[in-house]
């Protein structure tokens, strides 16, 4: 089977991919772009759409993590990423579409802002992408940086939006994993969708009051025990007002 896996550092969307085929025990070739010029390269590769994760196994074509982990259990169908028994599936379902649809935007658009304004989060980028001479490369990747931003609409009232939501979303991520729905020990498609945007936030130091004794910090970190990083001072204090956040008993 020849099958390939394409991804862009960094990318917490194609780390939830790489997690499912590892479950699977799916021997793959991991194919990293650059970051910036990947969508160029996905469609000269036969691809669609610009996104990653990108999947080639055999001919077929599939972008999107809750995509990729469909044709996964149908090419693979043990161990499998849903249960068999309806309501157990259907509440993976839900979970893994709640990750795909709300929490993945959120550090997504947090790093996208973070690298239009923080200088020390391109150098990082070019680093993750092996570019020569990172300084350098920071200031020739800004434009596409600026590009990303705004096509993910990344701008200052989205990211302040998200900050203030951040606790609602670590409580419902908490819940799944108390319900035993998620988990480090409770493999499928929802563990792999959510566990890997956990850890991306995780890497905002500025964020790590909000995780910190929760069940979603304990879970990603047993998933992804190491994530490239860290983003250190990024967001404005007054963004932040984390005195005023209520406290996990």
């Amino acid at each position: 089977m020849d099958t390939k896996l394409y991804v862009i550092p960094l990318s917490h969307a194609a780390a939830a991919a790489r997690l499912m085929l590892e479950y699977k025990a799916v021997r793959h070739e991991r194919v990293e772009l650059l970051s910036g010029l990947h969508p160029l390269f996905l469609r000269l590769a036969g691809f669609r759409g610009g996104t990653v994760p990108a999947l080639r196994s055999d001919g077929r074509r599939i972008q999107g993590t809750t995509s990729i982990s469909r044709f996964l259990d149908e090419l693979c169908p043990e161990p499998r990423l849903f249960p068999q028994e309806p309501a157990a599936r259907r509440r993976v379902e839900e979970a893994e579409a709640w990750g795909a649809n709300v929490l993945q935007d959120v550090p997504r658009r947090f790093f996208r802002w973070a690298l239009v304004r923080e200088p020390g989060v391109l150098r990082l980028l070019a680093r993750a992408n092996r570019i020569p001479l990172p300084g350098l490369a920071a200031v020739m990747m800004k434009p596409l940086a600026i590009y990303f931003a705004r096509l993910s609409d990344a701008g200052d009232e989205t990211v302040r939006r998200h900050l203030a939501e951040l606790p609602e979303l670590l409580d419902r991520a908490d819940a799944l994993v108390e319900a035993g729905v998620i988990g480090a020990s409770v493999p499928n498609a929802a563990t792999f969708q959510i566990a890997p945007s956990l850890r991306f936030l995780l890497n905002f130091e500025q964020l790590a009051p909000l995780f910190r004794d929760r069940p979603a910090e304990r879970f990603a970190r047993e998933l992804l025990p190491e994530y490239p990083g860290p983003v250190s001072q990024v967001f404005p204090a007054a963004w932040l007002d984390l005195g005023s956040l209520p406290s996990r008993d």
